[in-house]
């Protein structure tokens, strides 16, 4: 699981910004939700151009560099360094935790693509670094015939490594790389709001009905939306090419996507996701209730936090803000290019009984 995310001069984010998901605190309530002491499920709250949507885009940077997945989202982004320095230098660094075993990635760039310097170390020993124009090292078992001197810097050390050994899983480092490399691959960034964009991992492309046809997932489709209280019909094209998915109303079959409310739409586009997230790692769900009533907001945090994945949200929803949902360690404010939870926004000892929207809207966490 991701466990710290820190990031320097990108964007909005001049000064060091540090996430830390693993600062959590002893409730004894939805314990499921700190797996091993690190937040596996989050809500992030902040005024309009706070940076939600920056936060996202960077905490999926290294899906840049790193993966062959679709990222065109991420790289037509303008102004990747922040504007108000002479700095040219974007500095990320992200702690992962696989099996007890932390692996820290640090890099720096100028540009989204283009990577200047990195460093991957496993439980505080240094098994590779790559700095442009001076000597590349790696330490890992099962890498010990690589040629280091076929490496250009025209992709990143840890992809070039990754794409052209075989680490040797008896190995531990070797192992927590892997898992490392197999946790990247697996990440999602998503919105609706922005028109159903996304980046990172997918196995699926284009149309939302032609994919879900494919997908044989017509009929869970279906109940999926009846169990927000959507109740339609669907159905497939006659034709046996016609892979396209219907709505009958009045007994006449109408292409779905021509009829649905943005909302429905935007259930619609999370359902595809949502069959593929057993598959992920972490995901990131910018303005996920852009199109949802308050009451539905909730039925799809509720719906998502039972998956294995870990995912954030962002939302203005202060109707989502209840212990009964999450809890108040999960709940984080986004203010002045920092973050902080609601449970450190307070002296009060919070308990589960607590009304912490009421004590939200009442100006309890502002900051300590």
């Amino acid at each position: 699981m991701l466990q710290k995310f820190k990031v320097q001069n990108y964007r909005n984010f001049r000064d060091e910004f540090v996430w830390d998901l693993s600062n959590v605190k002893n409730y004894e309530f939805h314990e499921n939700l700190v797996p091993g002491g690190i937040l596996k499920n989050a809500i992030v709250y902040g005024e309009n151009a706070s940076g939600k949507s920056n936060l996202g885009y960077a905490m999926m940077d290294l899906l840049l560099h790193l993966t062959d997945t679709s990222h065109n989202v991420l790289k037509q982004r303008r102004h990747y360094v922040n504007l108000d320095g002479n700095d040219r230098l974007v500095r990320f660094e992200y702690v992962f935790s696989f099996d007890s075993n932390i692996l820290t990635y640090y890099y720096e760039k100028e540009e989204p693509e283009k990577v200047l310097r990195e460093k991957i170390t496993i439980n505080h020993r240094e098994v590779l670094s790559a700095d442009q124009g001076c000597e590349a090292k790696v330490s890992l078992k099962g890498t010990e015939q690589l040629n280091l001197e076929l490496w250009d810097g025209s992709i990143s050390l840890a992809k070039y490594v990754a794409r052209n050994t075989v680490p040797d899983k008896s190995d531990a480092d070797s192992r927590t790389f892997l898992q490392f490399v197999q946790f990247v691959e697996r990440m999602l960034w998503f919105s609706s709001a922005e028109g159903s964009c996304y980046a990172g991992y997918c196995n699926r492309m284009g149309s939302i009905g032609k994919n879900l046809v494919e997908m044989d997932a017509v009929e869970e489709l279906q109940e999926f939306l009846h169990d927000f209280g959507i109740d339609v019909k669907l159905t497939v094209g006659e034709d046996e090419e016609d892979k396209n998915l219907y709505c009958i109303h009045k007994n006449k079959a109408v292409l779905f996507q021509d009829v649905w409310s943005s909302g429905t739409r935007a259930l619609a586009f999370l359902f595809l996701w949502y069959l593929q997230m057993k598959e992920m790692s972490f995901v990131f769900i910018d303005e996920f209730d852009a199109f949802y009533h308050y009451e539905l907001a909730e039925a799809v945090v509720r719906k998502l936090v039972s998956l294995g994945a870990q995912i954030i949200f962002t939302s203005h929803n202060t109707d989502l803000i209840s212990n009964e949902l999450l809890r108040p360690d999960c709940y984080f404010e986004l203010k002045d290019n920092q973050i902080s939870s609601f449970a450190d926004r307070t002296v009060k000892a919070l308990r589960q009984a607590h009304n912490i929207q009421k004590m939200y809207k009442a100006g309890a966490f502002d900051e300590k």
